[in-house]
């Protein structure tokens, strides 16, 4: 055998999935080859066909003197090389064969505990997240060394860890570095692939990793199929209801290998000659799609209807259904479910009970608010507020600060007999909730900091905006605690925000008080 070192991107099937995956795959493929001994097994090859070469080729040779030499239309080759070892189905993906498998075949976090179990804490060169608090998006942090995780960005209260790659010091065996996802990603020679199996498997199924990683497992896969039904049908509630699916966000779904896709637009439903493009996955954009072909949102359509990712040059980069573009969250009160990349996750209680403890600790500022009337736009609750002469109106008054010119909002209202800044929201989701923090958390760190630059701007915005406002204060730099940072939410209460909205409240509660910041936090 070879003894070259080769990429090895390897699967486990769930073991109530191989009959499927076999119907599928195995018995419609007459090109099988069988494996030579010790290996159990078959390759199923797939050649290089493709009749259609990309839109630029095209684009790029009205502009040349010659044509493009080579054979610009093929694809490079793949395949799949299916192994049986210890009672379980291995898959062994090759090129771009790995789009061949279906995600419910396989065991989703296969390759991420493997990697978990092997990589030290201290030893780690990249984090993937789906960070589901924040905007429903994906983070990727990548070291030029191996680190310590506490040097990335992740946060377990907030993220989904989907990829992990970093030196696999406590298992030399399966080579210099290790990326785990669905798949665990290896660079061997194929003589030692056998014995690769074989500790792969161990080290998913140990729970060792928790000792090293002990934040990780507050959001888990929901394994029950029963309550997969019953999440699937308060989903198809929510989609039914105009104003409930607003909750329902979609974004670009984390792949099977463990990299994601960056896609320059999108297409719902059938990819014609001359498809009707769009830059942003939102459940408005679906939904009208679904309308224009008379067709009604649901769990079932969501599961059959088509996306289409593209390129910039408009080529199909990957496809998958509407379902897998789905962030939701669901509570009963006491639990707490969130769909995710097409996976239902349920997030730990013990978790629960420790943010909602944390947000009930959240002071109320000293000052009474007037009550939002459910209708106004927070400008217009501000323009009110600021009615009353209690409060000066920030809103909407920006400026320019920093070497990039970025724009900044200093707060919402600002309320000076109580030394409070007030920062308003409609929080109707958690992204909403997200932009609160950000402000708040932004504002804390610069009117508060060393460098006066911040405060000089502000100086120069309240000359012209309020010039007979007492602004000596910010002459000087202000000492935390000396004002409330007051954050308010027209509409829910903190017992009524999103799980992970909770999460990202709770979190900047703990580390803007550890810093010596007084905050408060109340709804209207």
């Amino acid at each position: 055998m070879d003894d070259r070192k080769i990429g090895l991107t390897i699967f486990l099937l769930k073991d109530d999935r191989v009959a499927a995956f076999e119907k599928s795959l195995l018995e419609a493929n007459q090109a099988a080859i069988s494996l030579t001994e010790p290996f159990d097994g078959v390759f199923l090859p797939f050649p290089s066909v493709n009749s259609n070469p990309p839109t630029w080729v095209r684009a790029v040779e009205t502009i040349l003197i010659d044509p493009i030499g080579g054979d610009m239309s093929a694809k490079s080759p793949g395949g799949l090389l299916v192994i049986k070892r210890l009672g379980k189905t291995f898959v062994v993906s090759f090129g771009h064969a790995w789009q061949k498998l279906e995600d419910q075949w396989l065991e989703r976090d296969f390759g991420l505990r493997v990697a978990l179990n092997v990589i030290p804490k201290n030893d780690v060169v990249e984090i993937k997240a789906e960070q589901v608090f924040a905007k429903w998006h994906l983070a990727s942090e990548r070291a030029p060394h191996a680190a310590s995780v506490e040097e990335f960005g992740v946060d377990f209260d907030r993220d989904l860890v989907s990829v992990v790659e970093g030196i696999p010091k406590s298992c030399p065996s399966l080579g210099s570095t290790v990326r785990g996802s669905t798949s665990l990603r290896l660079k061997l020679p194929i003589t030692e692939l056998e014995s690769a199996l074989d500790r792969s498997l161990t080290e998913f199924g140990s729970d060792a990793y928790k000792k090293d990683w002990p934040d990780i497992d507050k959001i888990n896969p929901v394994r029950d199929e029963t309550l997969i039904l019953l999440l699937e049908e308060q989903l198809n509630a929510d989609l039914a209801d105009d104003k409930a699916r607003n909750k329902i966000a979609m974004f670009t779904p984390s792949q099977r290998r463990g990299e994601s896709v960056l896609a320059d637009s999108y297409v719902y439903g059938r990819l014609s000659q001359f498809p009707a493009t769009t830059p942003y996955l939102t459940i408005e954009g679906w939904i009208s799609n679904l309308l224009r072909r008379h067709l009604t949102p649901s769990v079932s359509q969501a599961k059959n209807s088509s996306v289409h990712m593209l390129d910039e040059s408009g080529t199909e980069m990957n496809l998958c259904s509407a379902f897998d573009c789905f962030g939701y969250e669901f509570s009963d009160g006491a639990r707490v479910y969130v769909l995710s990349s097409g996976v239902w996750y349920e997030v730990v209680s013990d978790f629960v009970a420790r943010i909602n403890s944390t947000i009930s600790k959240i002071p109320l500022p000293s000052l009474t608010l007037p009550a939002w009337n459910q209708i106004e736009k927070e400008g217009q609750y501000n323009a009110r507020c600021a009615a009353t002469g209690a409060f000066l109106n920030c809103d909407a008054k920006n400026f320019f600060y920093g070497g990039n010119h970025s724009q900044f909002e200093f707060c919402d209202l600002l309320h000076q007999d109580t030394k409070t800044l007030l920062f308003a929201k409609i929080v109707s989701r958690s992204n909403g909730m997200s932009h609160l923090i950000e402000q708040v958390h932004r504002t804390s760190q610069l009117l508060f900091s060393t460098d006066a630059g911040y405060r000089q701007e502000l100086l120069q915005l309240f000359a012209k905006r309020f010039p007979t406002v007492d602004v000596t204060w910010l002459k000087s730099r202000p000492r935390q605690g000396d004002w409330n940072l007051c954050m308010v939410s027209l509409g829910k209460c903190a017992a009524q925000l999103p799980f992970f909205a909770k999460c990202g409240l709770a979190k900047v509660y703990k580390d803007l008080s550890e810093q010596g910041h007084l905050l408060s936090f109340t709804s209207v």
